[in-house]
């Protein structure tokens, strides 16, 4: 059985395989990126993303000569920009300690910050052929039911055991492609739920199928949890300008813009928050200006579920006076790099910003 399965699925994978920009090379850095977009984005919106981030950076040297806010604002609207940030760090490093070359080892690339196992495995196998299997949710999902494994997804146990596993049944001489048909199986035939197994080229095999268990497989231990958070925003305007701020506490859109903000943890009266803060600020209840409040908006993280509003104020001089607020030509806004709960909105509303 475990002999006949990476026959069987790299028979596949010359078949089915998607025509992916990153799977025509073998170039270290292009993986990389490739692979660092799709830990948190689909497949379809992560390819365009690709090709834009590659246009504006093409090697690991343009990544590394960029700020921080240049990096950020190619990144808008990928979301997790942990991400972004510690790519711009590892290209700095990589560029200085190693001269412009990527490590070619799996145990060197676990050093650079940002990179995990996965990633790890994905660039060794793929750039370097290093015969180091790749374990993310799709793989998982793949030998989890084809040996009907009970250890939870979210467990080390499991994830080093569905990586015994792989690594066991990895051809030697292809290891790149082993792995991103493995991938690739998960993501087009072995998909979540119920896939259509009469299909596979595996179901002959497959444990879970002759157990009847693939919809109950693979297992997790626990659900987790998801918080709210309110947020609002002051979209204040006045003479052409707009007052932004950067988002400097390591929390949610770290180093990202967005507007002056009032954080509450249960959901209130808006009027009553706006006037409160104005008190706090030690400004009248009233600026003798209108505030347009905006319907709640949601926005859905993996944990967190944002509800945000948006309090608009027009032709009012800027009575806020924290330092760290910017004043910033509306005509200039989208120079920034916003969260895409902040862009969706602004998107959505475009005269409310111009």
């Amino acid at each position: 059985m475990k002999q006949l399965f990476p026959e069987i699925l790299l028979r596949w994978y010359s078949v089915h395989k998607r025509d992916l920009p990153w799977r025509h090379i073998h170039d270290p850095y292009h993986i990389w990126v490739s692979e660092i977009i799709l830990q948190q984005t689909r497949v379809i919106q992560g390819t365009d993303y690709y090709h834009r981030f590659i246009r504006i950076f093409p090697d690991v040297f343009s990544l590394a000569d960029a700020t921080v806010e240049q990096v950020l604002k190619a990144w808008e609207g990928l979301g997790y920009y942990s991400r972004a940030r510690n790519m711009h760090e590892t290209a700095r490093r990589i560029v200085t300690e190693y001269h412009g070359a990527f490590p070619d080892s799996y145990e060197e690339l676990l050093k650079l910050k940002g990179v995990g196992p996965y990633t790890a495995a994905a660039v060794a196998s793929i750039a370097f052929r290093q015969p180091v299997p790749v374990v993310d949710g799709n793989v998982f999902r793949v030998l989890s039911r084809f040996f009907a494994l009970r250890a939870p997804m979210d467990t080390s146990e499991g994830r080093k055991e569905v990586a015994r596993l792989s690594g066991r049944m990895m051809p030697q001489e292809r290891p790149g492609d082993f792995n991103q048909a493995m991938m690739e199986f998960g993501a087009l035939q072995c998909v979540p739920g119920l896939p259509d197994c009469g299909k596979c080229p595996l179901e002959g095999l497959c444990l879970a199928k002759k157990q009847n268990i693939v919809e109950e497989l693979p297992v997790r231990s626990k659900a987790p949890g998801i918080t709210t958070r309110y947020l609002h925003y002051l979209v204040w305007r006045y003479k052409g300008e707009i007052l932004i701020k950067q988002r400097k506490q390591k929390d949610i859109w770290y180093k990202l813009y967005d507007f002056p903000e009032i954080a509450t943890v249960r959901d209130k009266d808006p009027e009553s928050i706006f006037s409160d803060f104005l008190q706090k600020e030690g400004l009248p209840r009233r600026l003798g200006a209108e505030v347009v409040i905006s319907e709640p908006v949601l926005h859905q993280l993996t944990h967190r579920r944002i509800i945000a509003r948006f309090y608009h104020i027009e032709n009012r001089w800027f009575a806020l006076t924290d330092p760290e607020y910017l004043k910033v030509p509306l005509h200039k806004l989208d120079t920034y790099a916003f969260p895409r709960l902040i862009t969706a909105y602004m998107e959505k509303y475009p005269e409310r910003f111009g």
